[in-house]
């Protein structure tokens, strides 16, 4: 896998989880905005890490870092403050971003065993 910096951190959430949220907001009477997320941050290593965990073989040993994959504006640090979405529309994130990268990696997996057969 070519990648850029591992060292971004990143709010890593659930999409699924996500569009609730959103229904949530329109189901309000009055228009508001909001910032929905984790407000949890983790590593791209880190989420290698979780991945290599559920996979059972350490991913690090195929990662290349390509400065190509590298942003030129790299943003070091993604980290939502959701609680005017807890406080307002009684929303939170559910998933964890170690849950996240199962659900990502089991996802993946059972899409290979399908376009095998």
């Amino acid at each position: 896998m070519r990648l850029g910096n591992l060292e971004a951190k990143r709010d890593w959430g659930y999409a699924k989880e996500y569009v609730e949220a959103m229904w949530l907001m329109l189901q309000q009477q009055e228009p508001d905005d909001y910032v929905v997320g984790t407000g949890s941050t983790y590593t791209i290593k880190d989420f290698i890490e979780f991945v290599s965990e559920e996979a059972g073989f350490n991913l690090m040993n195929y990662v290349i870092i390509d400065e190509k994959w590298k942003r030129p504006s790299e943003v070091p640090l993604l980290l939502a403050d959701p609680t005017k979405a807890k406080n307002k529309l009684s929303w939170q994130a559910k998933t964890t971003a170690k849950e996240l990268a199962k659900i990502m990696y089991q996802a993946d997996l059972s899409k290979e065993i399908t376009n095998v057969k």
